[in-house]
């Protein structure tokens, strides 16, 4: 049994509101020497594929602690080769973000986010060269909320999470680019940090799986599954085989296969090493152990379009362990670690 806190729990400190509204900040011209910077991975970070772009693009996390409070959020991108810093000059780092891509508008949208005791109430945008400010009034200051974006209905979704003090919450709420708008406060029970996902051929968001943190002796894991369509929550049957407990599993589509793919994540026993395939009914064990290190992450996978590959980076060995920093790829049959592993 896990007998340490397997992720963070909620921390007091709330930041004040943002007063301005879609405030740009200007993006600097990326100096030479940047062009060599070498990525230090943070612990909670997360991955998406950005269309405009046509490649990786991740947004690192930092430690749990040391890390100064000033330093920037940094998005780096991943060209199969090497990772290139793509940007520095938005907002500051930040851990436990809600990160997706809005392939509708291009941009990359990032809410929330953890600093050690600062949890940052803020919508930020990036749209390939230029970061903008939102007033963050919504959602309101959180961590490890899941969220991604509706391809049919042109709206990310925002579920969970914590955000005063150890209150977790079940929530979902819809971004339009402009405004937040809380949709349900009905449906999965409270929990953080969720698999999220969406599955664009039966156009739903689903949920597997996060904890509660109801006191410190008591931690509720959860092994559930559930659908948004966009108007209502519903509970997916699971039958066996199924995944069982999942804590940070990370979550990818397949559009050769049609199914939503999970990966690795914890559950009350171990940091698992697995993949499951979920095809709209049944969920399939599809690779026992992938031969990488076992690790728990959040939005740590991403499957790049362009070159037709599932790419990970990143994640966690144990509870309060170390960064695993090494960037892993897989052609749905091989997995082959593309950076960053001693061999």
């Amino acid at each position: 049994m896990l007998t340490s806190t397997p992720l963070p729990t909620a921390l007091p400190t709330n930041t004040p509101s943002p007063t301005a509204t879609a405030t740009a900040v200007e993006t600097a011209v990326v100096p030479e020497e940047q062009a060599t910077a070498v990525l230090q991975a943070g612990q909670w970070s997360a991955m998406v594929y950005h269309e405009g772009l046509g490649q990786i693009v991740l947004v690192n996390g930092g430690p749990e602690r040391g890390k100064p409070a000033a330093e920037p959020l940094e998005l780096w991108g991943w060209d199969g080769e090497a990772w290139t810093l793509l940007d520095d000059s938005g907002p500051v780092w930040r851990n436990w973000a809600g990160v997706a891509y809005d392939a509708g508008r291009d941009v990359l949208v990032v809410h929330g986010g953890l600093q050690q005791e600062r949890r940052f109430d803020e919508t930020w945008e990036w749209d390939g060269q230029t970061w903008s400010l939102h007033d963050g009034s919504g959602p309101h200051g959180r961590e490890g909320a899941g969220m991604v974006y509706d391809s049919g209905r042109g709206k990310l979704v925002l579920f969970g999470g914590a955000i005063d003090g150890p209150e977790i919450v079940g929530d979902t709420w819809e971004w339009d680019g402009q405004t937040w708008t809380q949709v349900a406060t009905s449906g999965p029970p409270a929990r953080f940090p969720a698999g999220t996902g969406y599955d664009p051929i039966r156009q739903q968001v689903l949920v597997y799986g996060g904890h509660d943190v109801r006191t410190s002796e008591e931690i509720p894991f959860f092994g559930d599954f559930w659908a948004w369509d966009g108007v209502a929550w519903q509970e997916l049957p699971l039958t066996e085989p199924s995944p069982g407990i999942r804590v940070a599993t990370s979550f990818v589509f397949d559009p050769v296969s049609a199914q939503l793919l999970m990966f690795g994540g914890s559950d009350l026993d171990s940091f698992r090493t697995d993949l499951w395939g979920w095809d709209g009914t049944q969920w399939t064990l599809l690779v026992e152990d992938t031969g990488m290190p076992p690790r728990s992450g959040f939005n740590i996978v991403a499957y790049d379009a362009a070159r037709e590959v599932f790419v990970l980076f990143g994640g966690v060995d144990r509870p309060g362990g170390a960064v695993v920093d090494e960037t892993w790829e897989w052609d749905r049959e091989v997995w082959v670690c593309a950076a960053g592993c001693d061999s």
